[in-house]
């Protein structure tokens, strides 16, 4: 989801006039054979909004009413060469064909899902979610490079390998690693480290202009604590579809009732940032 207000309130407005078909296979995708793949709705991918999605099997789902058939055949050619050049599949059906026969749609639904991997709960490289603040600069790789390199270090100590670094133009002013396990914390998340690390180093709670590095989308605990912080901007690697709070599960960072919103690039190094990560949690199988 994007951090753009005009994005979240289009994705609610789409979610409430979903259309009978849209509701008939929303319940489906949500219990019985396909509930264990973890599908969301009316999400924007890019500038387009998926009708439902799922991160971990790259699916996109989009269904078509019909209506101006050529017009809506060019739009969904152009809408669809984007999404599949961005690691998705796409599978349309008819609003009829949901609503004549929707055992039948469930079930190429799940052939396609059996054409992906078995969900693990592994987080996973996405592509970053619209919106979020253009294309990274040289000193974003760079630094990216550092919070990878504090992610191995979590990962040869046992831990999730998370690495986040907080700086102030060149300077690095704190650095962490996930340590939930060594320090009995469940906190202690990567940029959680870093921020406590950052704010004794400045002797102050606020952390004002200051980007903020991680290799992992932050989740929920992590991005309330970034708000607080008045952390300037964040950039993070790969996507969480699991925990992400920056648009993949929830879209914390940019709630416009909040009253700090951090500017942020996602996906910066996510291919790197997710193959650690996966590398991870493979060995521990």
């Amino acid at each position: 989801m994007s951090k753009h207000p005009e994005y979240v309130h289009k994705a609610r407005q789409l979610r409430a006039a979903m259309t009978e078909a849209e509701r008939s296979l929303w319940s489906q995708l949500r219990s019985g054979r396909l509930g264990g793949w973890k599908f969301r709705r009316q999400l924007s991918i890019g500038s387009y909004f998926a009708d439902f999605a799922c991160f971990e099997a790259r699916l996109i789902i989009e269904l078509d009413g019909g209506q101006h058939a050529e017009e809506r055949a060019a739009h969904d050619a152009t809408r669809d060469a984007w999404i599949t050049a961005q690691g998705f599949r796409v599978i349309r059906f008819w609003n009829n064909d949901v609503i004549g026969n929707l055992p039948g749609v469930v079930e190429e639904i799940q052939r396609c899902l059996d054409l992906s991997a078995v969900p693990t709960g592994d987080p996973s490289p996405l592509p970053p979610p619209a919106g979020g603040g253009g294309v990274a600069t040289e000193a974003d790789l760079h630094w990216m490079r550092h919070a990878l390199k504090l992610a191995r270090r979590a990962q040869e100590l046992g831990e999730v390998p998370v690495g986040a670094v907080l700086v102030r133009g060149d300077e690095v002013v704190a650095e962490g690693w996930n340590q939930p396990i060594a320090a009995h914390d469940p906190s202690a998340h990567a940029e959680m480290v870093a921020m406590r690390a950052a704010a004794r180093a400045l002797k102050n709670y606020r952390l004002n202009g200051l980007t903020l590095y991680v290799t992992l989308e932050p989740c929920v605990m992590c991005a309330g604590a970034i708000i607080h912080a008045r952390i300037e901007r964040l950039v993070f690697g790969a996507c969480d579809p699991k925990a992400g709070a920056v648009g993949s599960v929830y879209d914390v960072i940019a709630n416009p009732r909040l009253n700090h919103r951090p500017d942020w690039t996602g996906g910066v190094l996510a291919e790197e940032c997710g193959a650690v990560l996966q590398a991870f949690f493979r060995a521990r199988r």
